[in-house]
């Protein structure tokens, strides 16, 4: 259960500066569109940070998992990827003004939502990487004084 909390926290963290960022877009273009923000488009935007956030969880917790652990991260990223546009084109299509032209606006959504996805995923990973790259540095280092001593 502890694992859990911890990943539902870590998960939130995560997701709750696209939400803010959701809900600034959505402002800015009712306002470009002399539109007002509808609280139904508020209470969608929510329910998709909630469900987000609750797809994050499932998988930062399966992080703990050994069979999971094990896979590439590219391959991970591939199969949340359909939890994750289910809920963004669920949620996008229930916007009012989306709804006038469906095959369009579901094509633009996909492809944003899949270059976005793409974008987010390589910068996460080179940050990972990044860090797991300074703890073998220092790994290696520890390993060279180490060996010295033992000299």
């Amino acid at each position: 259960m502890d694992r859990m909390i911890s990943s539902f926290r870590k998960a939130s963290s995560r997701v709750v500066w696209a939400y803010s960022l959701c809900i600034v877009i959505l402002a800015f273009c009712s306002y470009l569109i002399g539109g007002n923000v509808a609280p139904k488009n508020i209470f969608i935007v929510t329910w998709m940070f909630l469900c987000i956030d609750i797809v994050s969880t499932v998988f930062l917790f399966l992080d703990g998992n050994k069979n999971w652990a094990r896979m590439p991260f590219w391959i991970k990223k591939l199969i949340s990827m359909p939890f994750l546009l289910a809920i963004a084109v669920t949620g996008i299509m229930n916007f009012g003004e989306v709804k006038g032209n469906l095959k369009t606006n579901l094509t633009i959504v996909v492809l944003c939502f899949g270059i976005g996805y793409l974008v987010s995923s390589m910068i996460v990973y080179f940050i990972e990487k990044k860090q797991t790259d300074k703890m073998n540095d220092a790994l290696s280092m520890i390993q060279k004084e180490i060996a010295k001593e033992d000299e």
